[in-house]
């Protein structure tokens, strides 16, 4: 009945208002709703390419296949909304709940410590806010927790095919398995079937750390890019030091180790788990930890005795969980960290357990109701439903849908649309809203795209066009004053031509601003 009832308050966390909060589909989000539904009509991606595997190009960035396909079957049954895109992963989240409590039950044999922490992942920042959203990761979460409870439940070889599905879920998941499987099948060597099956998800990890799609996507948020090698050089030319000891201080493996090392610390700081959170507010509430701050000590004493107690398998997976996040560029990256889940919570119930259990019968009820009125005292949710859609929608391309909307209902009367691209990748909303056949996207005779900058720009298609801000009030000019013109621009570049709408963001600064010419 406790399990019940957690399981209905995790689903009701994620599933109310799911299409309004967060306040839009970001780019990300609408690319993966739009290609799902390209592969729900046509049986390819916006792109023209049959059945992508393993990654679809996206914009550039090249994301794993697993979501898109999953989110198909939601298009199929809600249509092309808002609701479907994110439907799946608020499923994924209520299933991982389960999964935990499972996982627990199997890991402790404790029926209390595996009810706390399902509860504790239920109502947890790091858990909730991702999976109101698409994001990748999110099966990860799913995916990884469930490997490991199979791997507990004595169903070994199952579990090792659900950590090689997780290969396709999001790119963590192909640096952090390779690295936990050997552990974890070594005492199971003898098990020839079990060891032929770890290889070969050695292996399809191995070969898609080296597709050249992977690799495009690390050249996006590796920490040795272009910014770090000039960081290098003008180190070695500012500094006092000898040529060749400079070169020894400031060069490509002091400079990865060092950065990795600090990244890696700064997962387990209590700035990033209990106060700060992450630093891109896309994934996290400013302000706010990923985890209650009233769970701060439980964490690192059940760290403690866990060691203690030598219960390495859940120690051994936190350790090794940072590393995919910590080799990236940015510092404390809540998405990419999600490895870590589900053993954080495991951690934290386990120390909330072991204090509880050394105290006398009143001392006990004492310690819970002092524990819970911290617990329920952080405004998270209140912030979350409230002050966060107002202050950060613009992070989240919100506008898009009422720009839309506005567009399409006027389309018939112009020659030409443009639309600038100040906010993110305009097309893929004007497709996704409308919502555009993808047959008819594909074989448009005016779609016009090019290639710079690792990045796929779409221009034109139809009788849309796609200008940069900066250059939106020179293109302007330049149109023939015989054609009728409908224009889209962002308030910072104005433009010529009769004001017909102004679209504003919910704290009531302009977002969009259209005109006729």
């Amino acid at each position: 009945m406790i399990l019940f009832l957690i399981l209905v308050l995790a689903a009701g966390l994620r599933l109310f208002a799911l299409a309004q909060y967060p306040p839009g589909l970001n780019y990300d989000e609408v690319s993966h709703a739009y290609n799902a539904y390209s592969l729900l009509q046509t049986g390819r991606d916006q792109w023209g390419t049959a059945f992508p595997f393993p990654n679809f190009r996206a914009y550039g960035d090249y994301p794993t296949v697993l979501n898109l396909y999953l989110t198909v079957p939601a298009v199929a049954l809600f249509g092309p909304t808002d609701f479907a895109a994110r439907l799946p992963h608020a499923v994924a989240g209520i299933l991982s709940v389960l999964v935990v409590y499972v996982l627990t039950r199997r890991w402790s044999g404790h029926k209390c410590l595996s009810l706390f922490t399902a509860f504790l992942f239920a109502v947890s920042p790091w858990t909730f806010f991702p999976s109101r959203a698409v994001f990748q990761s999110n099966w990860t979460v799913l995916l990884l927790t469930l490997a490991l409870a199979l791997y507990l439940s004595r169903r070994k070889f199952l579990s090792v095919l659900i950590f090689g599905l997780s290969l396709f879920a999001y790119h963590n998941t192909r640096i952090f398995v390779p690295l936990l499987l050997p552990f974890l099948l070594w005492p199971l060597r003898r098990h020839r079937r079990l060891l032929w099956a770890g290889l070969a998800v050695f292996l399809i990890a191995f070969g898609l750390l080296l597709n050249p799609q992977t690799r495009a996507r690390s050249s996006w948020v590796g920490i040795v890019d272009s910014g770090a090698v000039a960081y290098l050089e003008q180190a070695r030319t500012n500094t006092g030091l000898p040529p060749l000891l400079a070169k020894l201080v400031y060069n490509r493996p002091v400079y990865f180790i060092s950065t990795v090392t600090r990244n890696y610390l700064g997962y387990f700081s209590p700035q990033f788990l209990f106060f700060s959170g992450g630093t891109q507010y896309q994934y996290s509430l400013p302000g706010f930890g990923l985890l209650n701050p009233a769970l701060l000590p439980f964490f690192y004493l059940g760290i403690f005795v866990l060691a203690v107690k030598r219960r390495w398998l859940v120690l051994l997976w936190l350790a090794l969980a940072p590393l995919p996040a910590a080799v990236t560029r940015d510092q404390f990256a809540v998405i990419r960290s999600t490895t870590m889940l589900p053993v954080v919570f495991l951690v934290t119930a386990f120390g909330l357990m072991v204090v509880s259990s050394r105290l006398q019968r009143i001392w006990h009820w004492l310690f819970w109701g002092a524990f819970l009125l911290l617990f329920c005292s952080q405004n998270y949710f209140s912030a979350y439903f409230s002050s966060y859609p107002r202050q950060y929608a613009r992070d989240w391309q919100f506008g898009y849908r009422e720009m839309v909307s506005f567009v399409k209902q006027r389309s018939a009367d112009y020659d030409r649309i443009i639309i600038t691209k100040y906010y993110a990748e305009p097309h893929e909303y004007l497709l996704w809203y409308w919502p555009w056949s993808p047959r008819a996207y594909q074989s448009d005779p005016r779609l016009s795209w090019d290639y710079h900058s690792d990045w796929y720009w779409v221009n034109r298609f139809a009788k849309f066009e796609f200008v940069n801000d900066w250059e939106m009030r020179g293109y302007v000019e330049k149109i023939d004053p015989q054609e009728h013109v409908l224009i889209v621009s962002s308030p910072q570049t104005p433009t010529l031509g009769l004001t017909r709408a102004v679209i504003n963001f919910p704290d009531g600064q302009p977002a969009f601003i259209i005109k006729d010419l």
